[in-house]
């Protein structure tokens, strides 16, 4: 394979980890010690993430891709809530997050049938 697309693949799975995991901490924070958080909710924001987890751990590219369909509705709620009058710096921070992950994942799961 073409060492820049190994270099890009490594830079993009590097931001898949991270945004992958500020989701989750973002989503723990907001509804675990934040007011008007709640464990239900909790619950139904991380488990669509939580599905795709092992696929994403053995590099799977079909895994990124369903991450990408995934990631359509935290962007879209993200979108609405970021326009909200009583929107919090939380809804800025799950839109921005969802928006890099979508991008990486989507470059990921192309550069990874090029190997």
């Amino acid at each position: 394979m073409n060492q820049a697309v190994q270099y890009k693949l490594k830079m993009a799975l590097t931001i898949n980890w991270f945004c992958y995991i500020g989701l989750l901490v973002l989503f723990a924070v907001w509804n675990l010690f934040l007011e008007g958080g709640s464990i239900p909710l909790w619950c139904i924001q991380t488990l669509p993430l939580l599905l795709v987890l092992p696929g994403l751990m053995q590099q799977r590219y079909r895994s990124y891709l369903w991450l990408c369909f995934i990631l359509l509705l935290y962007i879209t709620t993200g979108i609405v809530d970021v326009m909200m009058p009583t929107r919090g710096w939380q809804d800025g921070a799950m839109l921005v997050l969802s928006l890099i992950l979508f991008f990486s994942a989507m470059m990921s799961s192309r550069w990874h049938r090029l190997q």
